[in-house]
């Protein structure tokens, strides 16, 4: 059954991000291993892929192995997302530099339009926002964007930007271990303007799968969870969470991604989560998730583990990039 967000995209039930086969967790992925995957990912039900500019290795561009995959399914049978990344093409956010960058992610995908088109983080100021939605506004009029949507943007640049040009989605990272962003922030935004959300992260960087016994190598090495102290205590806290889960027959990931799903709908919001891997098997765990039904009384329980979460989401440095940074300019901090 699909999901309908903000303006009326209609997307599968459950989306798969495709960052890791390229970057930030080891080696990108051969281009003839990506499509296989992608391409088992497509026949299992996920329907929605989530992409971004930015996604690359020294070798690869995400964008262009997810196309590859892309040429080989029906153009009416999927949905796919990209991302705009702010001051990647200067500190301009003109139509004519937007528009570079679109048909530039276009052109790497294969395709003449993009269902969700992002900005993946809030720009410097609220004025190059408001210039990058007017942009997008153009866009859309064109043809070769349908929808627009913002990642880890505040509830008060959101409303201004809607006003502007409907925004469909907001990206944000929600899980059980990260919760405060929906659930105490953006929350009565996105229900007053019908805006959907779409959860990244939603097993928490595998936190909430298969937690490490050593400190990543990859880019999670300077997260705080994943310090030596902190991956510790989430360590402890996963075997609680994979207790549970034994006890109802699934994964620790599993129980998870539908406790997510069991709190969207408890409070009100339409949400898709995007989780991403480079394993055929996890894909379809997590996609077997969707059968797993959660009771209030479980998701009160995992909700106290995930409150025990040792560090924050993110270093100082990737937080002030997204909400908790555009929080401090709204303030004033």
């Amino acid at each position: 059954m699909d999901l309908t967000l903000g303006g009326g995209l209609k997307v599968s039930p459950l989306g798969f991000g495709c960052m890791g086969i390229t970057a930030f967790y080891g080696a990108s992925m051969e281009d003839e291993d990506a499509v296989k995957l992608l391409k088992a990912a497509y026949d299992m039900g996920y329907r929605h892929f989530d992409s971004a500019e930015v996604y690359t290795s020294q070798t690869k561009h995400n964008e262009e192995q997810v196309g590859q995959f892309l040429r080989t399914v029906p153009r009416d049978s999927y949905t796919i997302a990209t991302k705009y990344f702010p001051g990647r093409h200067g500190e301009t956010y003109d139509l004519a530099s937007t528009l570079e960058a679109v048909e530039g992610s276009l052109k790497r995908l294969g395709l003449d339009c993009i269902d969700l088109y992002y900005i993946h983080r809030p720009p410097p100021t609220l004025e190059q926002a408001e210039e990058w939605m007017r942009s997008m506004r153009e866009i859309v009029n064109m043809g070769k964007v349908k929808y627009v949507g913002l990642s880890e943007f505040s509830p008060e640049w959101t409303r201004t930007l809607h006003a502007i040009h409907p925004v469909t989605a907001v990206q944000i990272e929600w899980s059980l271990v990260t919760r405060n962003l929906v659930e105490e922030i953006l929350l009565d935004c996105c229900k007053e303007l019908g805006i959907a959300i779409v959860a990244y992260s939603p097993l928490a960087r595998n936190l909430l799968a298969a937690a490490p016994t050593e400190v990543p190598t990859d880019w999670r090495k300077n997260q705080p969870r994943y310090s030596e102290e902190n991956l510790k205590r989430n360590q402890e806290l996963l075997k609680k969470i994979e207790a549970m889960a034994e006890s109802k027959k699934c994964s620790a990931a599993q129980l998870s991604l539908a406790w997510l799903y069991f709190k969207a709908g408890e409070l009100g919001l339409t949400m898709i989560a995007i989780p991403g891997t480079t394993k055929i098997p996890n894909a379809e765990a997590n996609f077997a998730a969707l059968r797993v039904t959660v009771t209030k009384e479980e998701a009160t329980l995992l909700e106290e583990l995930g409150a025990q979460v040792a560090g924050n989401r993110g270093n100082e440095a990737y937080e002030n990039m997204g909400l908790e940074g555009n929080m401090k300019k709204v303030s004033g901090a």
